[in-house]
């Protein structure tokens, strides 16, 4: 483990892994933060390579019935990835989400409100980045 330049600690994605899996819920609230940052935060620093191997590792450990456990799934789940267009006072943008408990989210507490979607596409690319 590493310091980066800005005093952050930077850790490989196997040390990642190994902490994620030590934190699949359901735990004590201390690992439940992290994993909420696994979703949250650290999600989007990996690559897509990344965020399937993610998914192939510890999805076979993962009891859906938890809710905490279910958002991972679906968070990290290539084939649960979109690209939603939605348009909200005249503004028209593209968003990635995934969908959770029927509505598209972009992270575990955030959604896309469903009046505002106007087009929803699987955001799937099979050869995409498998660093």
């Amino acid at each position: 483990m590493i310091r980066d330049m800005e005093g952050r600690f930077k850790i490989d994605f196997f040390e990642l892994m190994f902490l994620a899996e030590a934190c699949i819920p359901p735990r004590p609230i201390a690992r439940t933060m992290f994993w909420k940052d696994l979703i949250d935060k650290y999600y989007f620093q990996m690559t897509t390579g990344e965020r399937r191997k993610a998914f192939e590792w510890l999805s076979p450990e993962i009891d859906v019935s938890n809710e905490d456990a279910r958002l991972f799934y679906d968070r990290f789940n290539p084939l649960n990835q979109y690209l939603v267009t939605a348009v909200y006072e005249g503004e028209k943008s593209d968003i990635e989400a995934f969908l959770h408990k029927d509505r598209f989210h972009t992270d575990s507490t955030t959604s896309i409100v469903e009046d505002y979607i106007t087009d929803i596409v699987l955001n799937y690319k099979e050869d995409e980045d498998e660093e």
